[in-house]
């Protein structure tokens, strides 16, 4: 328990698996956005995917570019200034920006402090999946480290969503986290993103601490199911006791809709209350797992 001089750190959570289209950038948005109101925590999504999939879900294209224009996209915690080559990146040991510098509220309850923020993607991240230069990477990741400790003092809750790659992306968001949110549909191929996952963070013999790892079942069908992999990954001796026993079925209004920017939770349609009620379990069981309850 922290002391009065003692603060304690809140925790950071890294949402990634080795494989793609397991529901990610939706559990980042979509829970989390009800967790920030129910828990009534201070919430900061950072969208650290070249292809800022999460970005472009909650954030219209006209503010975007506006706030790229602005600097308040991710690239800015990752170097001073914006390097135009994708091959080279800024030199120098420079001081990340301040929290508040970068951050985008999305989410504000009216009575309190509660928020749900976001620091943009950018494609610009991409350059870091073509550099090879250990020593040139470095500074960039002290930087990026640097600022979630920033993050730390001033949120509840800081969720990273990754990119699916075994890239210098994703081991700043492994070194950086205390918590993995592995989502994980019901087939083969999941499970072996997870199991990739699991082998990869296992090799990183320099993590002080490795980060716990926590499962989330999603895209469960409503009909029709075969549990088999379920049944699988809840018995199994090193994941079993890892899985939240909650879960997320599909839905369409999970699924990604060009004429709608925003929260699936907000949207006015039927069928909403039940997606509601689902993410709140999953929110309730996710909350006591990270100690925000």
């Amino acid at each position: 328990m922290a002391t009065k001089n003692q603060q304690k750190l809140a925790p950071v959570v890294a949402t990634i698996n080795m494989k793609g289209g397991v529901g990610k950038t939706t559990i980042t948005a979509h829970v989390l956005r009800v967790l920030y109101l129910r828990l009534k925590k201070r919430v900061l999504l950072i969208d650290f995917d070249p292809q800022f999939n999460l970005t472009q879900t909650v954030i219209p294209q006209d503010r975007y570019e506006k706030l790229k224009h602005e600097g308040r996209t991710i690239l800015s915690v990752m170097e001073p200034k914006g390097v135009a080559s994708l091959f080279t990146v800024a030199s120098g040991h420079a001081q990340p920006p301040k929290v508040d510098e970068v951050t985008v509220t999305l989410k504000r309850t009216m009575t309190s402090s509660f928020v749900l923020d976001l620091v943009p993607g950018d494609f610009g991240l991409v350059k870091y999946s073509l550099i090879h230069d250990e020593q040139a990477l470095a500074p960039i990741r002290k930087r990026f480290l640097d600022f979630i400790s920033a993050c730390q003092k001033e949120y509840d809750l800081i969720c990273i969503d990754c990119n699916p790659s075994s890239s210098f992306m994703t081991l700043c968001a492994i070194t950086a986290a205390s918590h993995l949110l592995v989502p994980v549909r019901p087939d083969r191929y999941s499970i072996l993103g997870l199991e990739l996952l699991d082998e990869f963070v296992s090799g990183m013999n320099n993590l002080a601490k490795p980060p716990e790892t926590i499962i989330l079942l999603n895209g469960i069908p409503t009909r029709n199911y075969d549990p088999t992999v379920e049944n699988a990954l809840r018995s199994s001796a090193k994941f079993g006791s890892r899985t939240l026993s909650n879960y997320l079925t599909t839905t369409k209004l999970l699924e990604a809709n060009p004429s709608y920017t925003g929260f699936a939770t907000d949207r006015r349609v039927a069928h909403k209350a039940k997606l509601t009620n689902s993410i709140v379990r999953v929110v309730d069981e996710l909350g006591q797992v990270l100690g925000l309850l």
